[in-house]
């Protein structure tokens, strides 16, 4: 179950990335779209990243149990 929520999560977290990073550069050329759209894209990312670390959390926590 984990692992399919994962592989719905993880292409979307690169798709709100590109968003964020296309609506940011092209601002001054499409200022309305970037008002309206751009906020609401970061708190879907943030939503996501959260959710994201939350499933993977017992990786997380394997890896800085066994760092040298």
């Amino acid at each position: 179950m984990r692992n399919t929520v994962l592989k719905i999560i993880n292409p979307l977290l690169l798709l709100l990335l590109l968003f964020q990073l296309t609506t940011a550069v092209l601002r001054g050329s499409i200022y309305d779209f970037f008002h309206s759209w751009h906020p609401i894209g970061g708190y879907a990312l943030v939503a996501l990243g959260l959710l994201h670390l939350l499933l993977n959390w017992r990786w997380v926590g394997a890896v800085y149990r066994h760092s040298p």
